[in-house]
C-alpha cells in the first residue's frame, strides 16, 4: 500500500511538472498589451464575451469589446465561472479577427470581487485593483521595451528606464505593486538596465 502511495506521488509530480504552463513575467505582459482595463463581463457565448469597460489602464478602444474565451486545460484552470456582472482587469492583445484576448490566458484576467483579487495562487503584491493599476501606469511611464517579443525565452528582450535609480527606489516604496514588478524584472532572465535614457538627465 505505502509503495503504491509512493508512486502515485511521483507520477503526480511528474505529470505536473511535464504540463506545467509557461508563466510571462508581468513586466513582459504589461509591455505586450495593446490595452490593460478594469471593467464588467456584459454577455457570454461559446467562444468570447462582451466587456464593458470602466476605466482605461493603458490604451484605447470602444467601451464594448469582444474577448476571446481562452480554453482552460489541467495547469491552467478559470478561477471563477464568466458570467454577467462579473468584474476583471484584462491584459489584451488584439487579435487578427479584431477582437481581443487575455495575454497567457489566466494571466491576463485577473478575476475582483467587492475590490479584492480572488486568485489565491497571484503574488501577496497584488494588494487591490487601484494599487495594481496605478502600479501598471508608474511601470509603463518608467520602462521601455526592447527586443523580440515572440522570443520564447526572451533573451533578446531587455528594458531601458527613463528614471534615475533614486527616483525608481523612492517610486518602489510608493507603490507595491510597481516595486514588485520591478523585483520581478531583477530576478528574471530579462535584460534591466537602470538609468541609461536620455530622459534620465532631466530626472
Amino acid at each position: 500500500m505505502r509503495l503504491y502511495i509512493c508512486l502515485l506521488l511521483f507520477l503526480n509530480s511528474y505529470f505536473n511538472y511535464g504540463f506545467k504552463k509557461n508563466v510571462l513575467p508581468y513586466s513582459i505582459v504589461i509591455s505586450k498589451a495593446d490595452l490593460i482595463v478594469d471593467g464588467v463581463v456584459s454577455k457570454v457565448s461559446n467562444d468570447k464575451y462582451e466587456f464593458t469597460i470602466t476605466q482605461f489602464v493603458k490604451g484605447k478602444s470602444s467601451s464594448k469589446i469582444n474577448v476571446s474565451i481562452w480554453k482552460e486545460w489541467l495547469c491552467d484552470p478559470r478561477i471563477k465561472e464568466l458570467k454577467p456582472g462579473q468584474r476583471l482587469i484584462l491584459f489584451l492583445e488584439k487579435t487578427a479577427y479584431g477582437n481581443f484576448s487575455p495575454i497567457n490566458q489566466s494571466t491576463g484576467e485577473i478575476y475582483v470581487d467587492n475590490d479584492k483579487f480572488i486568485d489565491i495562487f497571484l503574488p501577496k503584491d497584488f494588494s487591490n485593483p487601484a494599487i495594481l493599476k496605478k502600479g501598471v501606469l508608474m511601470f509603463v511611464e518608467t520602462f521601455n521595451l526592447y527586443g523580440d517579443l515572440n522570443d520564447r525565452f526572451l533573451q533578446n528582450v531587455y528594458f531601458m528606464s527613463s528614471k534615475s535609480i533614486f527616483k525608481i527606489y523612492k517610486m518602489r516604496s510608493n507603490n507595491k505593486f510597481f516595486d514588485f514588478l520591478v523585483n520581478d524584472l531583477t530576478y528574471s532572465n530579462v535584460k534591466y538596465n537602470v538609468g541609461y535614457t536620455i530622459n534620465q538627465i532631466n530626472d
